[in-house]
């Protein structure tokens, strides 16, 4: 696959469009590539952090090079608005954020 260019065409960016679905019925709305329930920024991000042309293959069977191409494309076309998703981090990678300071009697004072 062609990494998608840095200045899409006209026709790309149409193309794009009519790729995409934004129907409440849907997913609650969620942009979808037509005809299925696969959300576009999902593909958009695993394009943009250079995810193997095979590997998008393997994990959505359904879509041609051409459709996850556009993806990308319309992703960067219609940012999403809102803040980011919050990503769930694997328990072992856990950050500890509690603000307790410790008496001066438990160190040994």
């Amino acid at each position: 696959m062609t990494a998608p260019s840095k200045n899409p065409t006209k026709s790309q960016l149409r193309q794009a469009q009519e790729l995409v679905v934004e129907d409440p019925e849907i997913m609650r709305g969620t942009p979808v590539i037509r005809g299925t329930r696969i959300p576009v920024y999902d593909v958009a991000s695993l394009v943009d952090a250079g995810t193997p042309l095979e590997e998008l293959r393997e994990i959505y069977p359904k879509l041609t090079s051409s459709q996850i191409e556009l993806a990308s494309i319309y992703a960067k076309a219609n940012p999403q608005r809102g803040r980011p998703r919050r990503r769930h981090l694997p328990k072992s990678l856990s950050v500890c954020t509690l603000k307790k300071r410790l008496r001066s009697s438990s160190i040994g004072g």
